[in-house]
Parts: C-alpha cells; sequence; structure tokens
C-alpha cells in the first residue's frame, strides 16, 4: 500500500506485483502475451482453412462433421481448465505452462498428418486439452506481475495474443493456402510452439514472476468466506464466459464460411477474417486502457452491448463493401474484448492464490459455450430456412450469437458485484 505521501504504508513481497498501481513486470506480461499467440494461431487456422477442409473429399469433413471437429478443440480446453489448478499446484506453473507448449504443438502436427476426419478430431482434442492449461497459467502470472491498477490492461493485453495469433493464421492462408494446401499451415502452428518456448520458459525461470502464496490455514478454515469468495466468481464467471465465448469462437470458427454463405467471394471472406482479427488486437489493447479509466465492469457491459449489434447488423443486407468492412472491424474489437474483462473481473473477484484454479474453472466450464457455437452453427446453416438477409441460414447464426452476448452481459452484472468487492479487499491489504 501506498500512502499520501508515496511512501510504502506496508511492505510488499518482492516480486508480488500487488499493492503498487504502476509496478508492472512487463517481461512477464509479454511472454505470456506470446505464449497465447500461439495459441491463437491454433484455434485461428481451423476456421481459416475450414472451406479447403469441407472440400477435401479425401478427408470426408461434411458440413455436419466440421463442427463436431471444431467443438473438439473446446472439449479439451474444458477438460485442460478443469484440471490446472491441481496441475499447478502439483507440478508448478512453469512445468505446466512448458508441456502444455509442447503437447499442443505435436498436437498441430498430428493435425497436419490427419488422414480422415476422426483423426483431425482426436487431434483437435489433445491440442484443446494442452491450450485448456495454458491459457489460465498466462492470465494468472500476468495479473499477479500487475498492479492493481493496470490488471485490466494487462490481461487484455496477453488475450490480444489470441486475435494476434489469428491474424497470422488468416494472413498465411490467405497468401499460401492456394499453392501449398492447408496441411503445411497446420505444420507451421507446430513449429511456433517449441520457437517461443525458449524465451517463455526463460522469462518466468528468470524470478520475474513468484509463484502466488499458499493460503493460510486460518483462512482455509474459514469455510464460508472460501465458499462466497470462489464459488460465486467461479459461477458468475463460467456464466458470462460460456455466453461470450459461445459468440466469439464461433465467428473464430465459422465467419469466413458465414461469409461466403452470403455471397462473399472466398478471399474476401478472408480479408473479412482478417479484419476481424485486427480489429480484435486493436479492441483488446483500446478496452484495456478504457477500463483503467472507466472500469472494466462497465467496459464489458458496453462492449458486449455493442458486440449483439453489430452480430444483427452485419448478415442484415444494409452494409457491404467498406461499411461492411468497418462494421466487421467493430466487431472483432467488441467481441474478445468482453471475454478479456471477464478475465479481469475473475481476477479481482479472488485471491493471487486462487487466481489460476478459478479462473481454470470460469474459462473450463465456460468452454462449454465454444464447444457448442460450431454445433449450433453447423446445425442452423443445415436446418435455417433459405431466406434472404436476417432470415437466410447464416442470419440465424449470427442472431443466436447475438442473443448470447445479451446473456453474457447479464451474467457479467453479477460477476462485476463480486469483482468490486474482491478489489475493496485487495486494496485494505
Amino acid at each position: 500500500m501506498i500512502d499520501r505521501r508515496g511512501q510504502a504504508a506496508c511492505p510488499v513481497l518482492p516480486g508480488s506485483g500487488e499493492g503498487v498501481a504502476g509496478a508492472v513486470r512487463w517481461r512477464v506480461v509479454l511472454a505470456a502475451a506470446a505464449a497465447m499467440t500461439v495459441e491463437g494461431y491454433d484455434l485461428g487456422v481451423y476456421g481459416s482453412v475450414l472451406p479447403l477442409l469441407t472440400a477435401d473429399r479425401g478427408l470426408g469433413l461434411t458440413t455436419g462433421a466440421a463442427g463436431l471437429v471444431g467443438s473438439a478443440v473446446f472439449c479439451g480446453m474444458l477438460v485442460g481448465g478443469l484440471t490446472v489448478g491441481r496441475l499447478a499446484a502439483r507440478l508448478t506453473q512453469l512445468r505446466v505452462l512448458r508441456w502444455g507448449i509442447l503437447v499442443f504443438s505435436g498436437a498441430m502436427l498430428a493435425a497436419g498428418l490427419a488422414p480422415n476426419a476422426g483423426w483431425l478430431g482426436a487431434a483437435r482434442l489433445v491440442a484443446g486439452t494442452a491450450l485448456g492449461v495454458v491459457m489460465p497459467i498466462c492470465m494468472a502470472m500476468a495479473r499477479s506481475a500487475s498492479g492493481l491498477r493496470l490488471g485490466p490492461l494487462c490481461i487484455s493485453l496477453v488475450m490480444g495474443g489470441i486475435p494476434a495469433g489469428g491474424i497470422i493464421a488468416t494472413c498465411l492462408s490467405y497468401l499460401c493456402v492456394s499453392w501449398t494446401g492447408w496441411r503445411v499451415l497446420f505444420a507451421v502452428g507446430a513449429l511456433l510452439g517449441p520457437a517461443v518456448l525458449p524465451v517463455v520458459v526463460g522469462v518466468m525461470r528468470s524470478g520475474a514472476a513468484d509463484p502466488p502464496p499458499r493460503p493460510s490455514r486460518d483462512v482455509t478454515a474459514r469455510r464460508g468466506v472460501v465458499t462466497r469468495g470462489v464459488v460465486q466468481p467461479a459461477i458468475a464467471g463460467a456464466l458470462a464466459t460460456f455466453f461470450f465465448l459461445l459468440s466469439f469462437y464461433g465467428l473464430v470458427t465459422w465467419l469466413t464460411k458465414l461469409m461466403t454463405e452470403i455471397r462473399v467471394p472466398l478471399d474476401g471472406a478472408l480479408q473479412l477474417t482478417l479484419v476481424l482479427n485486427i480489429g480484435a488486437v486493436i479492441g483488446s489493447a483500446l478496452t484495456g486502457l478504457l477500463a483503467m479509466r472507466y472500469g472494466a465492469w462497465a467496459l464489458t457491459v458496453v462492449s458486449g452491448t455493442a458486440c449483439a449489434v453489430c452480430l444483427v447488423l452485419v448478415p442484415s443486407g444494409l452494409f457491404s463493401g467498406v461499411p461492411l468492412m468497418v462494421l466487421v472491424a467493430l466487431l472483432g474489437m467488441f467481441s474478445p474484448s468482453t471475454q478479456n474483462l471477464v478475465n479481469s473481473l475473475v481476477a479481482d473477484s479472488v485471491g493471487p492464490s486462487l487466481r489460476a484454479a478459478v479462473l481454470g474453472v470460469t474459462l473450463g466450464v465456460g468452454r462449454l459455450g465454444a464447444v457448442a457455437a460450431p454445433v449450433i452453427g453447423s446445425f442452423l446453416l443445415l436446418r435455417a430456412g433459405r431466406g434472404q438477409g436476417l432470415a437466410s441460414p447464416a442470419g440465424a447464426v449470427f442472431l443466436a450469437f447475438a442473443a448470447s452476448c445479451v446473456a453474457g452481459v447479464a451474467a457479467a452484472c453479477w460477476l462485476g458485484v463480486l469483482a468490486r468487492r474482491g478489489r475493496a479487499l485487495e486494496a485494505a491489504r
């Protein structure tokens, strides 16, 4: 804590990053963002090459099966998110992070070698399990490396690595897929993990990120307090995560396909996917900065509402050309930002020793929304009416994602109350 004269009012643990508003260990934040960029490439490459996957007759991937394979990675992330707390407690966060990066890199290589849809789905499941372990560890390390005031910004920057990886995947797909085929793009993803691993591990091992302190016995003995302080944020965070991830990863998986469904050429659809990811990178940084002034809670409500509006307007038929591109860019800015801010609210709701575990639970259970998104997309594309605009199958998918955003805003309002309580307790320490 800092008194009015700027002097330390109470000692701050070395490397804790807590208590000093501007004490941010940026090396940790950037290393975590690099790891998330690799994850973003893995998540983005499938959606970018999905039209080619369904066109590959040797692979045998139908539109319905594409939704199931797309969901496999998120099923794995559910498993990884629910087990990360126990694994980190037993093996340390650094070891789990290292093995997580290596495993999903190997799974990416296996996906590139897939002879059929079943093999591809299994590889995506393994990759998702490793990704589900890496994400909460990266966010917990970044939050512990940041001060109370800069926490939302640092988490937003780390999560900005996901759309940054999506940009890389989309650019490579746009430039190379016509002459390299889709398998090479998965092989590139398999090489990215080992490329960033020495840097990430070196930063974390250097002592830039200290492990969070274990909860004291007197705190853990008060089960009622622990229940209110942990279970409620976990439930609220899981609900908000479910609805926001359903919307965001539904777009990541289906945007290229949806654009072709509304008669946008494949090159144009890939360009719009690139615009979506560029907007997501900009939005992650911008909302993080705005959250420092207006609060993560307010920005979550605004971003979620704006995302729902954009999702209704994209398939409406009212926009085309440059206006449509601007609308997709705004959608990219708002859609992932909602989840970034939810992660920040969850981190603020609990103490440092519980962040990785609670984030793992909220992201793990919330991954069910990401699991449902590709399946919902394929179901609506196959079963919805054959009208135009919002009445088209693509329009039905966009409307489903918009409704999910509205529900996410409602859950985030509850989480915001819990986060405000947690921040008050942390500031009082």
